[in-house]
């Protein structure tokens, strides 16, 4: 006996589109494994010198698991040490625990400085050059001209004020990062980096920050070597980063040994600070 069974067009049409919908994701798909075992925990050590006055920071601390990361334990009694290429050695004082002090260090372009950390037996150490000083000439705004498209699909420009800084570039290799302070707050995901690659000695401009009005802003200009270029870098790629198409996170480049994670720099820094007023806005062109 024969069973015919009458098919609308409808149901074969959402037939289809439902093998169609299975196909694409299975062409899309892209496994991630992710660890949510207690693993063990790593030393974590953070410290920058700068060429300002000091002292000067290093905190140390353990990272947590994945149920337990915004919490991290701080590492007190570490022996904390800091030796320039000039000979000058200082032992960091523990203020709070986990906080090592500097008192006689000081930060000064052109000097190497050698961080080392030995903590529970193990010895942890990082090195790190300070390049020249670059000083900000001016900070200036600039009228950025931006399109977008609204829910009725019209196109129209949307005019947005940005603050430029403008520095000349030294006659050498220079990495650099843009920090931005506005009313004294700093956005911890601000990570505008900049290698001199295409501009090395040549008067350089780069974006700092979208000007608002009634806002003071302090642009800061950072100097960096590689090393501590290369951990920002990999920190914003991180921040950065859609955890649903991209792989795995792992930890940001370190310039520190024995497996510790953090980074220890020093970078020579300037600063110029803008407070935007309706007046300013309207007078650019």
């Amino acid at each position: 006996m024969k069973i015919r069974t009458k098919i609308s067009l409808k149901d074969a049409l959402e037939f289809f589109l439902s093998l169609v919908t299975i196909f694409v994701f299975q062409g899309c798909e892209k496994v991630i494994n992710v660890d949510l075992n207690e693993a063990a925990p790593h030393i974590v050590i953070e410290g920058l010198i700068y060429d300002t006055r000091g002292p000067y920071t290093v905190t140390i601390s353990k990272s947590g698991s994945y149920f337990n990361q915004p919490v991290l334990q701080t590492v007190s009694g570490a022996q904390v040490i800091i030796t320039d290429s000039y000979g000058i050695t200082e032992t960091l004082n523990e203020t709070a625990s986990g906080v090592y002090i500097t008192s006689k260090t000081r930060g000064i372009p052109g000097r190497t400085y050698t961080l080392k950390v030995i903590s529970d037996d193990q010895e942890y150490d990082g090195t790190s050059t300070m390049f020249s000083h670059v000083n900000i000439d001016s900070l200036s705004l600039v009228k950025n001209q931006l399109q977008r498209l609204d829910l009725g699909e019209n196109t129209h420009n949307q005019t947005h004020v940005d603050i430029h800084c403008f520095f000349k570039d030294p006659e050498e290799k220079n990495f650099y990062r843009i920090k931005v302070l506005k009313n004294d707050s700093i956005n911890t995901q601000s990570y505008r980096l900049y290698d001199d690659q295409y501009t090395n000695g040549e008067e350089t401009e780069l974006r700092a920050a979208n000007a608002t009005v009634g806002d003071t802003f302090r642009i800061e200009l950072l100097s960096l070597d590689q090393q501590t270029y290369g951990y920002y870098r990999t920190l914003a790629d991180l921040l950065y980063s859609n955890p649903i198409f991209g792989s795995t996170p792992a930890n940001p480049n370190t310039n520190l040994s024995n497996g510790a994670l953090g980074y220890f720099g020093a970078c020579a820094v300037s600063s110029k600070t803008i407070i935007i007023t309706d007046s300013m806005i309207n007078s650019v062109k």
